[in-house]
């Protein structure tokens, strides 16, 4: 009986020390579901040749654009696509690939192109409560959480299903970073070599 009570103040302590992030983790990994799809037909799993190419065909059919500096792929989500939002919002993405040129993610930077160091109305922190919804309503499952971000009192939110997180923090003032990632890959051993 005092092993048993022992061994159950351990277990206590440490789901206790545990994050509320870190908990979210173990629990949707251990669900076993699986999410492989990832935006614009993308999914876990194509080659980087098969991104480029998917997005050659995009580009083709001028749904999306070269970003900037040719490092992303741009799209433009104009409203009503989310909800309340009355203006455009610019979304850069590229895939996320290990060693292997593989795909085990999105790499994604959203912002308002009416930005404006002066004009609150189009900041980061005002476009992160509408993307929740937007990502929400296209990976539906568990809800965003807050997060410490670990610097300056910032936040960050994330959203897992199984072995896909969504994770979501201000760049800066302008920029909102989104990167969805297969936890499977990213929790390997593999990864963090």
């Amino acid at each position: 009986m005092k092993k048993m009570i022992i061994y159950l103040c351990i277990i206590i302590a440490y789901t206790g020390c545990q994050s509320e992030y870190d908990q979210y983790v173990k629990r949707e990994m251990k669900s076993g579901e699986i999410h492989e799809s990832l935006m614009f037909g993308l999914s876990v799993g194509q080659t980087r040749k098969e991104f480029y190419d998917t997005c050659w065909l995009l580009n083709k059919e001028e749904k999306i654009s070269q970003g900037p500096k040719n490092q992303y792929a741009m799209y433009i989500i104009e409203p009503p696509t989310i909800a309340g939002e009355p203006d455009n919002i610019e979304m850069l993405f590229y895939g996320i690939f290990d060693d292997e040129l593989i795909m085990r993610g999105m790499d994604f930077q959203l912002s308002y192109p009416k930005w404006a160091v002066w004009n609150e109305e189009y900041h980061a922190d005002e476009l992160m409560e509408s993307l929740q919804q937007y990502y929400l309503d296209l990976f539906p499952g568990n809800d965003f959480i807050q997060v410490p971000l670990g610097r300056d009192e910032l936040y960050s939110y994330v959203k897992i299903d199984g072995n896909r997180q969504i994770l979501m923090y201000p760049k800066d003032t302008k920029d909102v970073v989104v990167k969805i990632e297969d936890l499977r890959y990213k929790l390997s051993p593999k990864a963090s070599s």
